[in-house]
């Protein structure tokens, strides 16, 4: 009851925070929808040492939370990934026919007769009347048709953001509070959670079960709570301000490999354009803005950022997020041969606004730590009269 109180509490706090900060969040109604049925779930120690009523409320309502749970997920992504203010979701019907099956089941668990409700879910009868069996017989159903549809939510999770951070590549130098891998951790939570459930109300009340009860469930919840509420509080849509792509002419969709094959742009008019992100980013070391990114780049050499994306894909093999990178690690490679500045102060010069993109731009480019990387340039570098 305890772990549930504090679920509950973070739950609403948050849901407080994000009411006195509407434009922080875009998709407010579906982090409020997701944040409601987890805070209803971890509530269920309480629900179920009170009886009665509110118990069979709690264990009926489970069925169709839960398959609610994953199309409010998998658009909850589309909403952060997508392009434009007012990004369109895939809010078909095919998403609502689970959600539907699964209330049927929740409406004949809450209008069983008393005794069976007890029989199947706290007693252990030696014969089960009809409506026991056939309930008994909708959970294993529709487990089974879940445990299929998570698996298919979240084949498409991690695909949309795989692609979704190689779109951040063309957009972005700095990943930081950018990424979604959380979202597909928080997801595989959610469907071992949802087992451990179904695990917890089939285990006997006689019968005792290591690491089987409403508290570990209760945890299991408050922890999905904690990392949903942690990693939502300040995101927001990163292409909101990019308006879509138009679409392309179907016989180009059918040509492995080339993205820009019906662009207009020649190669004489790419190469005019690579010169002018070279003198730009190079000479004039644009890089060293902290706030860049491919629109702002973009609107300064006069061209789009379709355009921009495709003269650094194509002319200069790169994309904007390692073009940008390689230029402030080289930057600061010198620095760190010949300043006495610290790794945090040779980051801040170098266009970097946390210590842990820089860490993680250098390493990924020198196969070492910049500390460590100055430590080997001034240990070999020889020492002249």
């Amino acid at each position: 009851m305890f772990i549930g109180g504090i679920g509950v509490g973070i739950g609403l706090l948050f849901l407080s925070l994000l009411y006195l900060n509407p434009a922080d969040h875009k998709p407010r109604k579906l982090v409020v929808g997701i944040i409601l049925i987890l805070c209803w779930l971890v509530s269920g120690t309480l629900m179920l040492d009170t009886g009665g009523l509110s118990a069979r409320l709690y264990i009926a309502s489970i069925p169709v939370l839960f398959f609610l749970l994953l199309p409010l997920i998998y658009w909850y992504q589309q909403s952060l990934t997508a392009f434009g203010a007012k990004p369109k979701l895939e809010k078909r019907t095919i998403h609502w026919i689970p959600v539907g099956l699964g209330g049927l089941l929740s409406l004949s668990i809450g209008l069983m007769p008393s005794d069976d409700f007890n029989n199947m879910f706290f007693n252990d009868p030696e014969q089960l009347s009809a409506w026991v069996v056939v309930n008994s017989a909708g959970f294993a159903l529709l487990l089974a048709g879940w445990t299929i549809l998570s698996f298919f939510y979240l084949g498409r999770i991690v695909i949309n953001t795989k692609a979704y951070h190689q779109r951040l590549n063309t957009e972005f130098a700095d990943h930081e509070g950018k990424r979604l891998d959380w979202l597909i951790g928080f997801t595989g939570l959610l469907v071992v959670t949802w087992v451990y459930a179904l695990i917890v109300l089939g285990a006997s009340p006689v019968t005792s079960m290591p690491l089987v009860s409403e508290t570990v469930f209760s945890v299991m919840v408050l922890l999905l709570i904690w990392l949903f509420c942690l990693q939502t509080l300040n995101r927001r849509p990163v292409f909101a301000h990019i308006e879509p792509e138009p679409e392309q002419e179907p016989e180009a969709k059918s040509v492995p490999g080339q993205k820009y094959v019906n662009s207009s742009m020649d190669n004489e008019r790419l190469k005019r354009i690579a010169d002018k992100v070279e003198r730009k980013v190079m000479g004039e070391k644009f890089y060293l803005n902290p706030d860049i990114d491919a629109s702002s780049l973009a609107s300064e050499l006069g061209t789009s950022v379709h355009y921009l994306s495709q003269v650094l894909s194509q002319e200069m093999q790169t994309t904007f997020y390692g073009y940008i990178n390689d230029a402030r690690i080289a930057a600061a490679k010198e620095m760190l041969k010949t300043s006495q500045q610290s790794v945090l102060d040779v980051a801040m010069s170098v266009g970097y606004n946390t210590r842990s993109s820089f860490y993680k731009a250098f390493k990924q480019r020198t196969g070492m730590t910049p500390s460590k990387y100055k430590a080997s340039v001034t240990a070999i570098e020889p020492i002249y009269d």
